[in-house]
């Protein structure tokens, strides 16, 4: 949200498994609100509730390995890009492949960054 309160888009945490630590994140912007840092803001204060409030170990996250602002979006939120599944996306009748990407706990605390909750 903007600070007048105007919603720019969708983030979430989604596919928690708290036995193993692991959740995936999940990022929408509308398309005017792109390419102006809210995705990595977004990003970090989604990382900061799963690491620094929830029991979580990873987050994940998928996307187009030809998006390429949203891959330099997770990569500037610190996501590592460990690989990509061939083929595993069908998206308007077009098979594509998808990269994945992940922060574990470790990389998160070696962040130097402000925390969430430093913000008020």
């Amino acid at each position: 949200m903007l600070p007048d309160d105007t919603p720019i888009g969708h983030i979430a945490l989604h596919e928690e498994a708290f036995v193993d630590g692991t959740a995936e994140a999940y990022l929408l912007l509308a398309p005017e609100h792109r390419g102006k840092g809210y995705g990595v803001d977004a990003l970090a204060a989604l990382t900061d509730l799963a690491f620094g409030e929830l029991p979580l170990h990873r987050v994940e996250a998928v996307t187009h390995t030809a998006n390429a602002a949203a891959l330099a979006t997770l990569k500037q939120a610190g996501f590592t890009q460990e690989g990509v599944r061939r083929s595993s996306c069908l998206h308007r009748g077009r098979r594509h492949d998808n990269a994945l990407l992940a922060l574990l706990r470790e990389e998160w605390e070696m962040q130097t960054r402000p925390r969430a909750w430093d913000h008020g």
